[in-house]
């Protein structure tokens, strides 16, 4: 039997090159400075972001609104810079408002390109007296650090409204220049809706509303002023689209509205409609119309009814004017509108 009394019990461990050894040291001082870095940058972007939040709402102060908010909490660390803030209230001068719960503001790091809004637990819409409350699933927001667009989100909706809760599936609100609005709602479901709604069907699956305002909104003491002066102003709403898809019926709508003498709603719109002989076919299965009432408009409306050069249903095209609370549908008078009451403070 050999021996090997020559070969070493354990494997040789070598000490790395000192070139080597200066490489890890140099990378893990590295590593160091840059941990140092981001959390100097950190801390130094919380506290802009406390100053910056603090100046906005003595500036909101300053114009009249009412602003409210529990002391913020720092967070997100190490990839955002979050300021969560409890019980906020917020009220311009008018009375319109929004209260939430909780409202957390959040920059991403290391690059913030806009600041992301994100509120939970009971929230309301107020305007002066009245107080709408509401809970969501998600209500989340952006808001570039710099231009446009502003964007809102808000996921399964449930507001406590007379006749019992209103459900919403889907809201998008997309702000994209001063003044322009975009809003998209989806499966909207409102309590105690009339039997020729509901003929249509328990929910509407799509609203979509974009306009632009040709005056900005105003402050003043209460509502009805704040009306007034944009009216004056020369505000007016152009409608550049009103999409809607409730069961068989889509409508569409493009037009201008404003204000009158009376601060009540005045234009003039145009009126698509697609889906006619389903939506009457549900409304005279619902009882809501006679079938040969029915049978009647369908009559009609099919010698009115086009089919768009781009393709699609037959449709109908009709003129909508909104006089003195009066809506007219290509010159007979389809419905006295009530009056808008505006809150008195």
């Amino acid at each position: 039997m050999s021996s090997n009394l020559n070969a070493a019990p354990y494997p040789i461990i070598r000490q790395p090159a000192p070139r080597l050894r200066r490489w890890l040291l140099a990378g893990l001082a590295g590593l160091v400075l840059l941990g140092a870095g981001h959390a100097l940058l950190w801390a130094w972007l919380a506290g802009r972001m406390e100053t910056e939040l603090a100046g906005w709402v003595a500036e909101r102060r300053a114009q009249g609104w009412q602003v409210q908010h529990g002391t913020p909490q720092r967070g997100g660390w190490p990839w955002a810079v979050r300021l969560t803030m409890p019980a906020v209230q917020l009220a311009e001068p008018g009375g319109l408002g929004w209260q939430g719960e909780t409202l957390a503001l959040s920059l991403a790091l290391p690059l913030p390109r806009h600041l992301a809004l994100a509120a939970s637990g009971s929230q309301a819409l107020v305007a002066g007296p009245a107080r709408l409350p509401f809970r969501a699933t998600s209500l989340t927001g952006s808001v570039p650090l710099a231009g446009h667009p502003v964007r809102l989100q808000a996921e399964a909706v449930r507001a406590e409204v007379v006749g019992g809760p209103l459900l919403l599936r889907r809201a998008a609100l997309v702000l994209p220049q001063e003044g322009a609005f975009d809003l998209a709602l989806e499966g909207l479901a409102p309590p105690g809706l009339p039997p020729a709604a509901l003929a249509l069907g328990p929910e509407v699956q799509f609203m979509g509303i974009q306009g632009m305002l040709t005056a900005p909104l105003p402050t003043g003491a209460t509502p009805a002023m704040q009306a007034a002066a944009w009216r004056n102003a020369g505000g007016r709403l152009d409608l550049r689209a009103l999409d809607l898809t409730w069961g068989p019926v889509q409508a569409g709508a493009q037009g201008e509205l404003a204000l009158d003498a009376a601060l009540q709603p005045t234009g003039r719109l145009t009126l698509t409609l697609a889906g006619l002989r389903e939506g009457l076919a549900a409304l005279s299965a619902a009882g809501v119309i006679e079938p040969g009432n029915a049978r009647t408009l369908l009559a009609l409306g099919s010698m009115l009814q086009r089919t768009p050069p781009e393709g699609g249903p037959p449709s109908l095209r009709l003129p909508l004017v909104l006089r003195d609370r009066t809506l007219a549908v290509a010159g007979f008078t389809l419905m006295k509108l009530a009056p808008v009451v505006w809150p008195a403070q």
